[in-house]
């Protein structure tokens, strides 16, 4: 009986480790399906180019490049990852994050507004 009792237990650690693996290779793939989605759906490439601060004196407009390298600003990549929802950007400086919405998509022109500041929403504007 003990015997019995003994295999049906190593059957059920087994069956639940074999659980465990196989949801986490599932929460694995689906992560990676879904970021091809969001790829092929929202290609960066649409946001590359420098972005300027409107409404503002152009020697005192924030400015920042977007491209295949990552973040650029002042000549420097500041972060080689972000991320595009074709609604929304993000971005990491240092332990800051800097987050943005799309404020008007037209055919000639796009604009984002700085929504990370809490007193201070600049638009910004794809340079041509």
């Amino acid at each position: 009986m003990s015997k019995k009792s003994n295999s049906g237990k190593i059957f059920e650690n087994t069956a639940l480790i074999c659980a465990i693996v196989v949801t986490v290779i599932f929460l694995s793939m689906s992560s990676k399906l879904y970021q091809l989605y969001m790829e092929k759906a929202y290609p960066k490439s649409e946001i590359y180019g420098a972005w300027v601060e409107q409404n503002v004196a152009s020697y005192a407009a924030d400015m920042f490049m977007l491209n295949k390298s990552g973040v650029i600003i002042k000549g420097k990549v500041i972060s080689t990852n972000y991320d595009w929802d074709g609604a929304s950007l993000k971005y990491q400086i240092g332990d800051k994050e800097r987050r943005f919405k799309v404020k008007k998509n037209e055919p000639d022109f796009m604009e984002i507004q700085l929504i990370s500041e809490p007193h201070y929403k600049p638009i910004f504007r794809m340079a041509k």
